[in-house]
């Protein structure tokens, strides 16, 4: 009885060890549950006027998926209303007035972009504010300017319930969160109050101080961060209860949005609370040293991606007024191919489809999507005469 006991107990030890091994070697290796935005080329779609027809989005999927790209960003919210028939915010208002008759542009954007064997990750402005009009009580004296109020508790659980109404109701592959920042320092009563609550502390005092000491000597920087990381915990919370593999991704500047900011992506991925990072990379040539810079604080390197601007930015533009344009097939050939080569690990993504021409659709069909395009084995259909 003694020899059984003996020989089980080895077991149960040896088995025990085991799994400890296993789950410290998963504790000290990240990377082995890291999911990236690898194999992902995106467009981002920003007006909702537009994508919300069934016409245009046929076109705009069918002209993606020949160029290349297998995710769709179409925007669903942009702090004026939404995109999907909402039981928690009214419709958009450039939407308002369009008959709502079998109207759910959402389902059909996605039903489509299957059929193509695409995915659709809706994209969310969080705190972006675009109507005067809308959710006053988010918006109180005192809050940055074009801004939801993110330390408003009511706020976050508002961005929460029309985040996961979007996933409970909608077959997404993933969602992108825009606009994941404070827009700067708040003034309000309310903010004040939480403040002193929570630091004893004077706001403007300290949002002074803040100013004159570029972020530090004062808990705000904290104060800020706080607020934006308690509102994307809430919302990946609540959107991986309903769909455990979803995929999320945000937008963000790591290493360059200013501490008022409270953005703090890096931590977030190193976390594990979202998968992937679209750095906003805007200008005509890619800042790699800051993208290697931020890959160097990542455990996982390949959750920060690029997301790149077809659109021109100031610095090409000969004068302020001058209307924006598209970039040229070359350009967008050029930057892609840079990326794949120097960061291979990585996807990609661009801002956004208003500008997206045949010319750079042609440009990346040639060349660096030229692979992907190509049926396995080789071209089909020749022969020699």
């Amino acid at each position: 009885m003694l020899r059984r006991f003996t020989v089980a107990g080895a077991y149960v030890l040896a088995l025990m060890i085991l799994v400890g091994q296993v789950c410290s070697a998963r504790a000290q290796s990240p990377s082995s549950q890291a999911r990236t935005f690898a194999g992902k080329f995106a467009m981002l779609d920003g007006d909702i006027p537009l994508w919300v027809d069934q016409e245009y989005i046929d076109r705009a999927l069918t002209r993606l998926k020949a160029s290349g790209f297998n995710v769709y960003m179409p925007t669903v919210w942009q702090g004026r209303g939404t995109a999907w028939p909402s039981k928690y915010a009214p419709w958009d208002v450039h939407l308002q007035d369009r008959p709502k008759t079998n109207f759910d542009p959402l389902r059909y954007a996605i039903k489509r972009a299957h059929e193509l064997g695409m995915e659709v990750h809706p994209w969310f402005t969080l705190t972006l504010r675009q109507d005067d009009h809308l959710f006053p009580e988010f918006a109180l004296p005192g809050t940055p300017p074009d801004a939801f109020d993110v330390h408003n508790p009511e706020f976050r659980r508002l961005m929460t319930n029309l985040v996961a109404e979007v996933v409970e109701m909608y077959d997404v592959d993933g969602i992108n969160l825009d606009y994941v920042r404070t827009l700067g320092l708040c003034s309000s009563a309310a903010c004040a109050e939480r403040y002193r609550q929570r630091y004893g502390r004077n706001l403007s005092v300290d949002s002074t101080m803040f100013t004159i000491t570029f972020g530090k000597a004062t808990p705000l920087a904290e104060f800020q961060e706080t607020a934006v990381t308690d509102l994307v915990r809430s919302i990946v919370e609540a959107a991986r209860n309903r769909k455990a593999a979803l995929f999320i991704s945000v937008d963000a500047i790591p290493l360059q949005s200013g501490p008022e900011q409270g953005q703090a992506s890096i931590r977030w991925i190193n976390e594990g609370l979202i998968d992937a990072i679209l750095r906003m990379d805007y200008f005509p040539r890619i800042n790699v040293k800051v993208t290697d810079d931020v890959r160097a604080q990542l455990r996982h390197p390949a959750a920060l991606t690029l997301l790149i601007c077809n659109m021109a930015t100031e610095e090409e533009l000969t004068t302020p007024t001058q209307p924006r344009f598209p970039r040229s097939g070359d350009w967008m050939a050029e930057t892609v191919s840079m990326i794949q080569t120097r960061w291979p690990a990585t996807g990609l993504a661009v801002y956004f489809y208003k500008y997206y021409t045949d010319e750079q659709g042609a440009a990346l069909r040639s060349g660096p999507f030229r692979e992907r395009l190509t049926p396995p084995g080789g071209p089909t259909g020749l022969s020699v005469q």
